[in-house]
């Protein structure tokens, strides 16, 4: 028996076309697709709003693949051998002012919205279906789709998140429908796996991991805006916002002016790092597409983690902590959720003096090991690839089939 997946990711097709596909949800659906077990996969974006549409510029609908159905104010499209896409633009335009991120759980519990879904499951002939959700925004679609098992994987706790905080009441909501309606739970870190525990489910960890090879660079790649800042360089690669500890970063960049500091990301709170702008070794480089990553991680010296530790953290695993080993890089960071499973490898540190000390530590150990990368790439196992993580997603899935058959 294969399964079809009717997903709603966290981060869009769309999304993922524009910045490359670097998120777990994006890793996850790749995998899925290379599974056996799996037939065909509909990825429902978020609907866009005409404001979006004006405003911010949006697309509406994926640019790639093959377009398989064009319903008034709908696209489907096939944009791999399994995987279809289906993008929905509604005129709204008060609404979606009035409800900001509000909408997206508003827009998925809309009577049209779920017919022109169900209407893509019947045109491309989904069969035991399996609906698997990343958002807790988007629970208005359960028991609605004729699926056989609602899977739920978490990406951080985003009643947490910084940038959330006006809407943790709604997201409060639709983690509890998660957890009164899943028949599958997967979280990416312990405490996520904590906060979703339940009398009905016992959520499954699964930790964040990493392509390996994708990361293995053959040639060496100088991306252009890093061609002119010499070495050594100490890099970050991730969203710009009020995790970064602001404080270890100027701390550290004064106490080393011979060192260059390169960000690189998009930028969630410009405002939170004004104070860094004025120091002539700290660059910020903007948001760079997934496949580019290797690159400039491959032209980092030294990478680091300084975010905050406590109120501002999500209580995820962070991905790049896995990419950063992958590529062969030493790794500086402080202590939070995550990095405790290779704390024997990394340096992790509490304040900005220890922060300070690893990246001392390691400028040192760079120019006496020769063999450090390949011993740091060696970490990385066959076990904390996405595709070991896929199998047993896919695995998990399967038994629940076969205990819901039971009764």
């Amino acid at each position: 028996m294969k399964i079809d997946m009717v997903i709603f990711p966290m981060h869009d097709w769309i999304k993922c076309e524009k910045e490359g596909f670097r998120t777990r949800d994006a890793h996850f659906i790749q995998h899925f697709e290379k599974s056996e077990k799996v037939g065909k996969i509909l990825v429902v974006d978020r609907p866009t709003s005409l404001p979006e549409l004006i405003l911010k510029r949006r697309s509406w609908r994926v640019r790639n693949g093959k377009v398989i159905k064009r319903p008034p104010f709908s696209f489907l499209a096939q944009v791999s051998e399994k995987i279809y896409v289906l993008d929905i633009f509604t005129g709204q335009l008060i609404r979606p002012l009035v409800l900001r991120r509000d909408w997206w759980d508003y827009i998925f519990r809309r009577d049209g919205i779920i017919r022109r879904i169900k209407d893509s499951i019947s045109f491309l002939g989904l069969t035991n279906i399996i609906l698997f959700l990343w958002s807790p925004m988007s629970t208005g679609v359960i028991c609605k789709l004729g699926e056989q098992l609602v899977v739920f994987d978490t990406l951080d706790n985003w009643t947490r998140h910084p940038e959330m905080k006006d809407r943790h009441g709604l997201i409060s909501n639709g983690y509890n429908t998660i957890i009164k309606k899943a028949d599958v739970i997967f979280a990416n870190s312990r405490e996520t796996q904590k906060f979703l525990s339940n009398s009905r489910v016992n959520p499954v960890l699964i930790l964040n991991g990493v392509d390996k090879e994708f990361f293995s660079v053959k040639e060496n790649i100088v991306p252009e805006d890093i061609k002119n800042i010499p070495k050594p360089i100490v890099g970050y690669a991730g969203k710009v916002g009020k995790r970064i500890n602001v404080d270890i970063i100027k701390f550290i960049s004064q106490k080393l002016p011979e060192v260059n500091f390169v960000f690189i990301g998009p930028f969630l709170d410009k405002k939170w790092i004004n104070k860094l702008l004025r120091y002539k070794n700290i660059y910020f480089l903007g948001d760079k597409n997934y496949k580019e990553l290797p690159y400039y991680l491959n032209n980092f010296d030294i990478c680091i983690i300084p975010h905050n530790v406590g109120a501002l953290e999500n209580e995820g695993d962070p991905i790049k902590l896995y990419e950063y080993l992958a590529a062969g890089k030493p790794v500086v960071t402080t202590s939070i959720a995550g990095v405790d499973l290779f704390g024997n490898y990394i340096k992790i540190c509490k304040d900005g003096k220890e922060f300070l000390e690893g990246i001392t530590y390691y400028l040192e150990k760079i120019k006496s090991d020769g063999s450090l990368s390949d011993k740091l790439k060696n970490i990385i196992k066959k076990e904390y690839t996405w595709a070991e993580k896929t199998k047993i997603i896919i695995d998990k899935i399967f038994s629940a089939i076969e205990k819901a058959e039971k009764g």
